[in-house]
């Protein structure tokens, strides 16, 4: 099958085709001359394309300064923001060290804070790049830490005894009774676990069954992580496609997958929580 005409599209003004006859106008209004163009109209490598999504993800992160009373909006912005540095990290290629020295900081950073999870990744492509240079030991030395943090054992909380019953598990997902956001279970403890001082000000034993009741820590719709009295939790149990795109969204930490039949959660949490 023979290729056709070029497509070109302007993302940033709508999804129509655009002429190249528009596009050469705009070059030539912004000063390039004419063999540059056709270069700049070229066919543009899926590896570019990424590329500079990924600096202008970037750059518009500098320039636009997120909404500091917004907590979806600012873990919207960290997940874009670490993708975006992946990108510049993996394809920018040897040809410009000194920016991947750059960007280093921020990358590991965001996977030490946000997704530590990445130990694998970081360790498989982004130490390779700085081989020879001295943030390579650096790089090594913060996956050992983590790796050593991560291989301290859990506490194993099996539903047997005095924890026979905590009504809740893992992955469920409530409405908060008293303030209605939806937030998925991710841990239980018998009872409060939090400080004394935590507790004096949160009000716990004005709560109807007090301290003494199970606690849940769950994470919420808005990304942010909260620790529930079980009276206040109501659970709610949606089909697949009834569940909120915020909670799938936030999910993938701590969680293999939804269960349809269960109508939860799947935990990957089993070290810690065998029984859920």
């Amino acid at each position: 099958m023979e290729p056709g005409e070029p497509l070109y599209l302007d993302p940033f003004r709508g999804a129509k085709e655009t002429s190249i006859s528009n596009l050469r106008s705009q070059l030539t209004f912004l000063g390039m001359p004419n063999m540059d163009q056709t270069a700049t109209l070229g066919e543009a490598s899926t590896s570019g394309v990424i590329l500079r999504c990924g600096k202008n993800i970037l750059n518009s992160i500098r320039v636009e300064p997120q909404n500091p009373t917004s907590r979806a909006t600012s873990m919207d912005v960290v997940s874009a923001k670490y993708a975006a540095l992946w990108s510049v990290m993996l394809l920018s290629g040897d040809s410009r060290p000194m920016d991947l020295r750059h960007q280093l900081p921020w990358l590991m950073e965001l996977f030490a804070t946000d997704f530590p999870s990445d130990v694998f990744l970081v360790e498989q492509y982004i130490a390779p790049l700085f081989q020879g240079l001295f943030e390579h030991e650096h790089i090594l030395e913060s996956l050992h830490v983590m790796r050593a943090v991560d291989e301290i054992p859990k506490q194993i909380r099996r539903r047997t005894g005095g924890n026979a019953n905590i009504q809740y598990k893992v992955g469920q997902i409530f409405r908060h009774r008293r303030y209605h956001y939806e937030a998925i279970i991710t841990g239980w403890d018998p009872e409060c676990g939090a400080g004394e001082q935590w507790m004096r000000r949160m009000g716990i034993d004005r709560l109807e069954a007090g301290r003494h009741q199970s606690f849940y820590h769950v994470l919420v719709a808005d990304r942010s992580v909260r620790y529930v009295a079980e009276e206040n939790i109501g659970i709610i149990l949606p089909r697949f496609t009834e569940l909120p795109s915020s909670l799938t969204a936030i999910a993938g930490k701590h969680f293999k997958r939804w269960d349809e039949r269960e109508r939860k959660f799947v935990s990957n949490m089993k070290d810690e929580y065998p029984d859920d």
